[in-house]
């Protein structure tokens, strides 16, 4: 989600998309870097915005995006990386998975309808699908690269499949009439709501930052609370010294860490929060700390998805590593994971893309070929 900020940020403020080409991971089968939704943004002279695998891919795509795409055409390019072939290891293909790449002119009237949608979502914090034809048969009503999104804007066949995606908040490949249409669900920005204004909570901000997080910061110290102390931060608030959190947006889909260092300012935030259910809840400090919290406020902590104490266990006690323990954690119970060694993990590290409806088949050949132009092209 941070690339897509990143590349509709440098869109929206004037720069010439003239020459720049859009590309996208739209479907991946076995092991890759990045997962479909990925996306890269590449200027005339080759200089680019964003990342499309682990770097293997990008400097071969970015050479070749504008002759590829010189018709004005969508295309749609196929790295196999399975193979054992030296060609393949020449060019750093070593994730064992395939890799499909949509490159697009950014300058046509269907991709810059395609990134005002997008940016209108962003802007709007919107929940949305977009439907994007990873390839078609001869047959098909469907052509590859074809984009449909918006309420009216996707067919009938698609809208039941979409409302599917989006109330799963998970992307889809959806086999239908001869073509494969990727769902992408593309939510808003994560948002975390740090309370405290300390010098520790300085490179929360900025780590959650650096994931596209959308982070507010709350202290009732005027002093702490100031924007230029954080400057990754959407918000700096300063709170009454009632403590009362009123204004401040919390709901099921918000991470809240408190690091206060302040057990009467917790005694006041923690009644006010709960009820709101926030999707992450993690409290800085012992047990024995958080015991008496809840004592205190005579509330039971089992009744919470309660993180405390907040972090997962990686060592280090300096503020920079108390961070990356914190913001590891959120991102670990933001995505369902336990935060544990990948080394344990018995299958893939991703989730593959769910698929629906019967797969279209176009040949070997077909993709012999496209290897053949995307390694030797």
């Amino acid at each position: 989600m941070h690339e897509l900020h990143s590349i509709l940020t440098e869109w929206n403020h004037g720069a010439s998309a003239q020459g720049c080409v859009l590309a996208t991971v739209v479907h991946v089968e076995g092991s890759a870097y990045r997962r479909p939704g990925a996306r890269m943004w590449i200027r005339p002279d080759g200089t680019r915005t964003g990342t499309i695998s682990g770097g293997c891919l990008e400097g071969d795509v970015a050479r070749k995006a504008a002759w590829w795409t010189h018709g004005g055409q969508p295309v749609l390019r196929v790295y196999d990386t399975t193979s054992d072939e030296d060609a393949v290891w020449a060019f750093g293909l070593g994730c064992n998975g395939v890799i499909y790449v949509l490159l697009e002119r950014a300058d046509t009237p269907e991709t810059q309808a395609l990134l005002t949608y997008l940016d209108e979502g962003r802007r709007a914090e919107r929940e949305d699908v977009v439907a994007t034809v990873v390839r078609a048969s001869d047959d098909s009503r469907y052509h590859t690269g074809d984009h449909f999104f918006g309420p009216a804007g996707l067919p009938p066949e698609l809208a039941e499949p979409a409302r599917a995606a989006l109330s799963s908040r998970k992307s889809h490949l959806l086999h239908i009439d001869g073509a494969d249409v990727f769902l992408e669900y593309i939510g808003p920005p994560q948002r975390l709501v740090v309370f405290g204004a300390g010098h520790d909570v300085i490179p929360v901000v900025s780590m959650a930052a650096t994931l596209g997080w959308q982070v507010t910061v709350a202290d009732v110290r005027s002093g702490y609370a100031k924007a230029d102390r954080f400057p990754g931060a959407a918000s700096v608030v300063t709170l009454p010294p009632s403590g009362s959190i009123a204004g401040l947006r919390i709901d099921r889909d918000t991470a809240v860490v408190l690091m206060t260092h302040n057990f009467p300012l917790d005694t006041k935030l923690v009644p006010q929060i709960l009820p709101l259910q926030p999707r992450y809840l993690g409290l800085l400090g012992p047990k024995k700390r958080t015991a008496r919290l809840f004592d205190e406020i005579n509330t039971d902590p089992a009744c919470y998805r309660l993180h405390a104490p907040i972090g997962l266990d990686i060592g280090g006690d300096a503020p920079e590593s108390i961070a990356l323990s914190i913001i590891a954690e959120v991102q670990a119970d933001l995505a369902g994971r336990t935060g544990g060694s990948l080394r344990w993990t018995r299958g893939p590290i991703h989730n593959p893309v769910e698929e629906i409806g019967q797969k279209v088949s176009l040949g070997e050949l077909h993709a012999a070929v496209a290897m053949c132009e995307t390694v030797y092209g």
